[in-house]
């Protein structure tokens, strides 16, 4: 995650995360995922401005980055859009396995002989309510992290820490407080107080930030309002991949 923000001088790299985000999306159930959507619509789906000119060619970029370290491999076709396959996720070139068999897989190994993989599972409406165009690449990250600590166990208080986040998600303080601060003001994270004991003759205890991820906070509408929606619209750009000639095979 942090190799996908940062990478390229740090230019970008929020664009390169929600998109690959938004691959591994359209990846889910397909063995082989393959793409064929054109750089616009996906630059629509990222909510980037002047889907058309600007914003087409920064999903470029961003896929040119993306093959060049190893996710996605690009199948260049004339007079159509080029194909997108997706490669391993962890970046290493390899071939794709989807999360939920490969953990499967590994579970059935002896104790001493599995390999850990956890995967944490982003619900769709961050993408068809329209957060996925709203949320900085700080917010976008922390989210990410803060489902991992929460381990599977929904609701669970979560703390991350400034060395918990520069040494188990390589992100820098500022990155991290911008990112927290953002979901707790879009009410997508829950901010509280715990007292932690602390041997100081001085001060008993001292108060750490903990948090909670909230249930179905992608749930509401973020972004285009359903009523400004005119007819045939949609907050999903995917919703009818037909009309664009192109779309996953």
């Amino acid at each position: 995650m942090a190799r996908i923000l940062r990478g390229g001088g740090g230019r970008g790299g929020a664009t390169r995360l929600k998109l690959f985000l938004s691959l591994l999306w359209l990846a889910r159930g397909r063995p082989d995922p393959v793409f064929g959507y054109p750089a616009q619509q996906l630059a629509s789906l990222l909510g980037l401005s002047n889907p058309a000119g600007a914003g087409a060619r920064r999903i470029r970029e961003a896929l040119k980055w993306l093959e060049g370290e190893g996710f996605v491999a690009l199948e260049h076709r004339r007079g159509e859009a080029g194909r997108i396959h997706m490669l391993d996720d962890a970046g290493s070139g390899g071939a794709y396995e989807a999360p939920g068999p490969l953990v499967a897989r590994h579970r059935k190994r002896p104790p001493g002989q599995r390999e850990k993989h956890f995967y944490v599972q982003l619900k769709r409406e961050f993408w068809t309510e329209g957060w996925i165009t709203h949320l900085s690449g700080a917010a976008v990250s922390m989210y990410l992290a803060a489902l991992h600590e929460e381990r599977g166990k929904t609701g669970e208080a979560v703390w991350i820490s400034p060395r918990i986040g520069r040494e188990l998600y390589d992100l820098s303080d500022e990155t991290r407080g911008k990112g927290l601060g953002e979901l707790v003001n879009l009410g997508l994270l829950n901010l509280g107080k715990r007292p932690v004991p602390q041997a100081s003759f001085d001060e008993r205890y001292r108060a750490r930030n903990v948090y909670r991820v909230v249930p179905n906070g992608f749930a509401k509408v973020h972004g285009r309002s359903r009523d400004a929606l005119t007819a045939g619209d949609s907050l999903d750009p995917f919703a009818t991949p037909e009309s664009y000639g192109s779309y996953p095979r």
